[in-house]
This record gives C-alpha cells, sequence and structure tokens, in this order.
C-alpha cells in the first residue's frame, strides 16, 4: 500500500507507462492498484489494461463492464478473446459485449446465444 500511496503522489512527474512495464515485469501488478485506479482517468492503454487485467484476475466482472464503459483505450479484441471461454458467465457477456463494441457481430451474437467458442472463430473477422 504504501508503494502505491508514493506513486498517487508523485503521480504528476511520473511517467505511467513506464511505471506499469516496470511493475508488471516484477509480475506485482496488484501492489500498486490504487495508484493505476487513480491515473486511470487519463486513459492511457498500457493502464487500462493493467486494471483490466487486475479485474478479471479478482473476478470482479461489475468493474470490469464499468471500466471498459469509461475509458476506451485498451485492446479490446484482445480482452474479448480472453474473455470468451471464462468459467463465469458474466465474463462471457463482457467478452460478446466487446464483439459488439468492435462491430463485430457474429462473434457476439455467437457468444450471447451460449454456442462454444469455437463456433464464434469459425465467424471471426
Amino acid at each position: 500500500m504504501l508503494l502505491s500511496e508514493l506513486l498517487i503522489e508523485l503521480s504528476s512527474k511520473l511517467d505511467h507507462k513506464r511505471v506499469v512495464s516496470m511493475i508488471r515485469a516484477g509480475g506485482q501488478i496488484s501492489l500498486i492498484r490504487s495508484y493505476l485506479l487513480h491515473v486511470q482517468r487519463e486513459d492511457l492503454s498500457v493502464v487500462n489494461e493493467a486494471v483490466n487485467e487486475l479485474f478479471v484476475e479478482e473476478e470482479n466482472y461489475v468493474h470490469l463492464r464499468e471500466s471498459i464503459d469509461d475509458y476506451d483505450q485498451f485492446d479490446q479484441i484482445g480482452l474479448a478473446q480472453r474473455l470468451e471461454n471464462h468459467n463465469l458467465l458474466e465474463f462471457r457477456r463482457i467478452s460478446a459485449y466487446l464483439y459488439k463494441m468492435c462491430k463485430r457481430w457474429k462473434v457476439s451474437i455467437e457468444l450471447s446465444n451460449g454456442r462454444s467458442s469455437e463456433t464464434a472463430k469459425a465467424h471471426r473477422g
């Protein structure tokens, strides 16, 4: 928590992309959760992807959906592909929502109808 608080205090002087890449390299991204949420308002892709990754790890689909709706700078297709086979139904719904946002209607409909990801993969593109 102290690291995150320090980063928040210094946030106006930091390169957020560099901070995230350094912490991610150490595999400790959860240590700076508060910092990430604080700087997410700048809508940087590397920060948004780190926040979304945390929400997926925590299985927090409510906050993940809010993050997706509020901040659009991230790899939407990459996240959709990661979530389409998730054990929790809500994450598969978010995957279908992301495909819909990217106008990949066939894949979104296949996932919404509960069809397997193999069927959805055949319709990607």
